[in-house]
């Protein structure tokens, strides 16, 4: 039980380090983050399942598809929404996440993305032999993922392209009179955003062994949001704590059902 608490404490961090960069480094509201999440899941039950018996790749072979595509919409979620700040870019990302989710669930897609019904028997990831089956096993892939992810973000932190992303934050106008790029800079932010985020939603579809669309809703990007908030936007550690005290915690408080919430309403204030 404790294994599985911490496998989805790990996701969320892994997804708040990429929500970090585009809400916390660049200052940018995304709440749609949660499609690129969906992205990631879905390719990776697309090349895996035999269910659809399109592709049977490998955990691996379709993981780095899954980060492509995830960067690919970032940068396609980025064009239309690169003039727009504030609560504006926060309401047309929203719409974004809202798309890719109807989209999911139409039925249109539904012989390459399976509908509402959604996609089973994906792969078990597997290294030299081990399978990464039980919620141990995945704790350690999805640790991995969180300190390879957290590594790039404290690199990139002290990097000039993450000062330029924390002058965007700051003031658009002054950073651009500085002769900072706005148009590569945030699309540079909310591309490996996605990324990560594709990531999380890889090994996400690996852990359940199905993808629903139901797991992808907007409250998903809405936690995700405040779980960087709760921890500090902009910090690595603070993402850390934010997933513990959020989602960690309510885990953990299962047997208190009813007080849950308040206990996690509490924590947020």
């Amino acid at each position: 039980f404790l294994s599985e608490v911490l496998t989805i404490v790990g996701l969320y961090v892994l997804l708040g380090l990429g929500l970090n960069i585009v809400v916390g480094y660049a200052g940018l509201l995304d709440l749609g983050y949660v499609a690129f999440f969906a992205i990631g899941s879905y390719t990776v039950a697309l090349l895996t399942s035999p269910e659809l018996g399109f592709f049977q790749l490998s955990f691996w072979g379709a993981l780095p598809p899954a980060i492509f595509l995830g960067v690919l919409f970032g940068v396609f979620l980025g064009i239309p929404v690169l003039k727009m700040r504030g609560d504006y870019l926060a309401i047309a990302t929203l719409g974004f996440g809202e798309i890719i989710r109807i989209l999911v669930l139409s039925d249109f897609l539904r012989p390459w993305l399976g509908g509402a019904q959604g996609v089973g028997k994906i792969p078990k990831p597997s290294l030299a032999g081990v399978e990464f089956a039980t919620p141990q096993q995945i704790y350690y892939l999805i640790l991995a993922g969180c300190l390879l992810v957290g590594f790039m973000s404290w690199r990139l932190r002290d990097s000039r392209l993450g000062r330029a992303w924390m002058a965007l934050r700051e003031d658009e106008d002054v950073a651009q009179a500085m002769g900072i790029n706005l148009v590569s800079t945030k699309l540079l932010a909310f591309a490996t955003g996605a990324g990560f985020s594709a990531l999380s939603g890889a090994i996400f579809a690996a852990k359940l062994g199905s993808v629903y669309p139901h797991s992808f809703n907007v409250m998903i990007s809405i936690n995700i949001l405040c779980v960087i908030i709760v921890g500090g936007m902009g910090s690595i550690p603070g993402v850390i704590v934010g997933a513990v005290a959020l989602v960690g915690l309510p885990e953990l408080l299962r047997e208190f059902a009813e007080y849950r919430l308040l206990v996690y309403g509490a924590v947020l204030v």
